[in-house]
């Protein structure tokens, strides 16, 4: 059987690593860079914003002219318009994306025209969300009328990585943070300093590069510190040096599109607390395989917008968010029992549902096909 031969325009974030190494079967991607296959989004994230706030400045959409070669589509992503007449499909971390994930600048008319008639277009085939909330975002800002038929939602998805579990006398709270105020840094240091007083048998790891007053302040031997940008590993390493020696992954972010951390847990079986942010009640559902907790204020349906600014919350809410992950983290102390029926239930959701590279290449091969029919 010939092999699909796609064209990817891939950045190196983790969800495209995973398809670069897992394709699905019969497909062969073309022109993938070594930093997509190693997964180095880093390494070249200076260059990345650099050029986004070059393109903002401009306040165009983001689009490239893909030079002809030997394959049969093309796959770009992060909302990168294709403007060759060749088919040609696309996958969406956020409608706001073909402006560099700025909100305001797909409110210009002219803009939303173009982008609307490119995705109408023969060519673009189908527009992949990676989750739902970004469906949905796609009809409150553009009209969709043309094209309401492509928009589809793909989740990222992983492959199984084999963990070796260590032992450990103690529980084991672990916060993988690369922003963090926007990722709730400050609240669960003061969570945690509430549990420890009560229980001497816990342990937080935090990967996070905080101001260093939140060192001075929290101060305890059951905290124990680690770098975040200045030690990235690979994902691998990653999750055998960190996730596979923790019971508990806390991850309550003000700012994220999808949250591929969540995916990571996941597949370490880990129970997960988080909040109610875009993608994230997605990816945790309340009580079964994790805890979500409701960030005052935030609405999905008001702008669906990804970012909820860590500056406005009050004190009382702050308080009120602090008081929801001493609860929720209370509960997986206390009970083993809970922690291994949630982390079984992510493992099933990494291993066979919608996060699985298994599902995710069965739903991918059947849009390349149709998109060449």
């Amino acid at each position: 059987m010939k092999k699909i031969k796609v064209k990817a325009i891939f950045g190196a974030w983790q969800g495209y690593q995973e398809i670069a190494n897992h394709p699905p079967e019969g497909v062969e991607y073309v022109g993938i860079g070594k930093s997509t296959k190693k997964g180095q989004y880093y390494k070249s994230k200076k260059i990345r914003e650099k050029a986004g706030a070059f393109l903002q400045k401009l306040k165009v959409p983001r689009m490239i002219f893909v030079m002809p070669g030997d394959y049969d589509l093309i796959h770009s992503s992060r909302g990168i318009i294709p403007l060759n007449r060749k088919s040609w499909v696309i996958d969406m971390e956020h409608v706001h994306s073909f402006f560099g994930l700025n909100p305001n600048l797909i409110k210009n008319e002219f803009w939303k025209r173009f982008i609307e008639k490119k995705l109408a277009s023969d060519k673009c085939k189908a527009i992949l969300c990676h989750c739902e909330a970004t469906r949905q975002a796609f009809f409150y800002y553009l009209d969709c009328s043309k094209f309401k038929d492509k928009i589809k939602v793909l989740y990222p998805a992983s492959h199984m990585i084999p963990l070796k579990k260590i032992r450990h006398d103690k529980i084991r709270i672990l916060a993988v943070i690369s922003l963090f105020y926007h990722k709730g840094g400050p609240q669960i240091l003061e969570a945690f300093s509430k549990l420890e007083k009560k229980y001497k048998n816990i342990e937080l790891w935090i990967k996070a590069d905080p101001p260093e007053e939140f060192k001075k302040k929290y101060i305890s031997k059951n905290i124990h510190w680690f770098p975040y940008f200045g030690q990235i590993l690979p994902r691998e390493k990653l999750l055998q040096k960190f996730h596979a020696q923790c019971d508990i992954f806390v991850y309550p972010s003000f700012c994220d599109s999808f949250g591929y951390g969540l995916v990571d847990a996941m597949i370490a079986g880990l129970p997960i607390i988080t909040t109610n942010l875009f993608a994230f009640p997605e990816i945790v559902k309340d009580k079964v395989n994790g805890f979500v907790i409701k960030i005052p204020r935030y609405d999905l349906k008001k702008g669906f917008v990804q970012v909820h600014r860590y500056q406005t919350i009050t004190n009382s809410e702050n308080k009120k968010i602090v008081e929801e992950l001493v609860k929720n983290m209370e509960k997986l102390i206390k009970s083993k029992k809970l922690r291994e029926r949630i982390g079984k239930e992510n493992i099933l959701l990494a291993k066979t549902g919608k996060f699985s590279t298994k599902g995710r290449n069965k739903e991918l091969i059947e849009v390349y096909k149709e998109a060449l029919k």
